[in-house]
């Protein structure tokens, strides 16, 4: 199994799951709008940790995410998979914004709102003018490699809808339930620890 820690919780994977699929398996904050099929981007993550493991950019990721977010780490969770033993960390954009929100409200230590308000509003700011960029093409290019039918009805039967239902009340629920945390003063000090425990494994 794989350690994947998905915005600060550890989870546990098998090699060639998706980063989404792990996700919704363990109700993280992430969005599924078109149930996994690379062309809504709300399941975005940005990876912190062990890019190594993931497998590399397909066209879709190329399609929506421009070479500059793509070195930044961002990734689409439904089209990243686990390549290799891990560890990995990544935080979702749904997450992550969430963070941004709280932090306006409730600044940490140290931060002040305007200058979260400022954090918050530019990461806003380049995701609206990703989307108004990309947008147009990129939706071409998804109803040419997806289908319109699955863009349409991308659960394309009522038992993935109920699944695709009853996924999100959980993570709504659990989200609802778990404020955002502070975040921790090494964010990556977990992975580091797994990171050594793997090279002792292997030693």
């Amino acid at each position: 199994m794989v350690t994947v820690i998905v915005n600060d919780v550890e989870m546990t994977a098998r090699p060639g799951e998706r980063i989404l699929d792990i996700a919704r398996r363990n109700s993280a904050h992430i969005g599924f709008v078109c149930d996994g099929n690379g062309f809504c981007q709300t399941c975005k993550v940005r990876v912190l940790a062990g890019s190594e493991f993931l497998s590399p950019p397909n066209d879709r990721e190329k399609n929506w995410l421009s070479d500059a977010r793509l070195q930044e780490g961002w990734r689409l969770g439904c089209q990243v998979s686990v390549r290799g033993e891990g560890p990995i960390a990544v935080i979702t954009n749904a997450e992550e914004l969430r963070r941004q929100a709280f932090a306006v409200i409730n600044p940490p230590a140290g931060s002040s709102v305007a200058t979260n308000v400022s954090s918050l509003t530019t990461n806003l700011t380049q995701q609206i003018i990703d989307q108004l960029v990309g947008y147009p093409w990129n939706m071409l290019n998804a109803i040419a490699t997806i289908g319109l039918g699955r863009i349409i009805n991308p659960w394309q039967s009522m038992e993935r809808f109920n699944q695709w239902l009853t996924d999100i009340g959980k993570v709504v629920e659990q989200t609802l339930n778990s404020p955002a945390p502070a975040p921790p003063s090494d964010p990556l000090a977990r992975v580091r620890a797994a990171a050594d425990e793997v090279r002792r494994a292997s030693e």
